[in-house]
């Protein structure tokens, strides 16, 4: 029986650009290749474009192929960089000795990557001058409608105090920090009513006095004082004097939800939390009957807090 050989199917031309489109493809992965094998790359798309115009002209579905040049084409552009990176000297060597069409655009890579390049530059200096015209004027703004430096320093002062009062009880070191900022802003009646305070629990009642009623003197109204020095009674641990003030400020403003507001804090302290409720309620009263929306809004915070405290025993009021 005799042997019968089937000579291999023939290539077609489509099957060439397939193949161009494989190597391309691997090409354009590839982080390897440098300089003329680089290079190939570019001869590899020319080869495509031609045979795809020819298969077009011979009415071939070439669709999909020419799909996969787009994708080739377009992972090419993206990576202009890394491509003239890599070729080096040679993408020149080989443009010259080629004299490429301008539609192969390919070829002519490094025109676009210089022309992106500075369109980049010319983007990051427009941001640039944005940003240092933003700075000069924000400059410009801190040194018109900020506060004087001394202000801001006396700030950082006096926020320096109550955390040493509140995280480290040093009482002492407190009251230096309130002095020097009160030096710094005498027009600030908060600094004034902590050394009156700090002075009195450091034992010093007559600088104490003098320090409230310099502090008194330049609030509008008494109320601003009494709560203000509640609150810093409050940061020392002094209840008893922290009720005494807010008491007083009910005597003589009533009508105050912000009085009972603070009222409710010491009510929190004490573990309260039945009195800190109904304090809670005058204050909201109060607050509804005065339009001060923004109380109204601070209770039913605090409100949704205090009712998911867990219930204790409230420690003892002393008896005036």
């Amino acid at each position: 029986m005799g042997k019968h050989f089937f000579p291999a199917e023939a290539r077609t031309p489509a099957d060439g650009v397939r193949e161009a489109l494989g190597d391309a493809e691997r090409l354009l992965a590839s982080p390897r290749e440098a300089g003329q094998q680089a290079v190939q790359l570019l001869y590899l798309l020319d080869q495509i474009s031609r045979g795809l115009d020819e298969l077009g002209e011979r009415g071939m579905d070439v669709r999909a192929e020419r799909s996969r040049f787009e994708t080739v084409q377009s992972q090419l552009g993206r990576r202009k960089g890394r491509f003239l990176a890599r070729a080096g000297e040679a993408f020149v060597e080989a443009r010259e000795a080629v004299q490429p069409d301008p539609a192969r655009w390919w070829w002519f890579i490094d025109n676009a990557w210089r022309q992106e390049r500075k369109q980049r530059l010319r983007r990051w200096l427009i941001i640039g001058a944005a940003v240092i015209a933003l700075l000069a004027i924000v400059a410009l703004v801190n040194e018109l409608f900020a506060p004087p430096r001394e202000v801001r320093q006396a700030a950082r002062l006096g926020f320096r105090g109550e955390t040493l009062v509140r995280d480290e009880g040093d009482l002492e070191a407190a009251l230096a920090e309130f002095e020097a900022a009160a030096a710094l802003d005498p027009a600030t009646p908060g600094y004034l009513v902590w050394i009156g305070v700090l002075r009195s629990e450091l034992g010093d009642a007559q600088a104490a006095e003098e320090a409230f009623e310099a502090a008194r003197s330049l609030y509008e109204t008494d109320l601003g004082f009494l709560l203000t020095r509640a609150g810093a009674h409050r940061d020392v641990g002094n209840l008893d004097a922290a009720t005494a003030d807010v008491e007083q400020a009910i005597l003589e403003y009533p009508e105050s939800g912000w009085v009972y507001y603070v009222k409710h804090l010491i009510s929190l302290d004490r573990k309260d939390y039945k009195t800190a409720l109904e304090d809670l309620d005058k204050a909201e009263e109060l607050a509804r009957e005065s339009g001060d929306v923004s109380l109204e809004a601070q209770v039913r915070m605090q409100r949704a807090m205090v009712l998911q405290m867990p219930p204790t025993s409230p420690e003892p009021t002393p008896t005036p």
